[in-house]
């Protein structure tokens, strides 16, 4: 498998996370843990893809 596909699925691994633990809180009523949960997932796969290295100009 190519680095780029790993570092991707990481990134959706870390967004589910972060979104399951999310939705397990706001199915709790605890609106402000859901929040809590919810965007540092979202900000580490978002900073995981960006590290991912691009393809060469050609």
């Amino acid at each position: 498998m190519s680095f780029r596909l790993i570092i991707l699925a990481i990134a959706g691994v870390i967004a589910l996370g972060g979104l399951l633990a999310g939705a397990l809180s706001l199915m709790g009523g605890a609106i402000d843990q859901a929040v809590a949960f919810t965007w540092p997932g979202l900000a580490g796969a978002v900073a995981l893809a960006l590290m991912v290295p691009g393809r060469p100009a050609k």
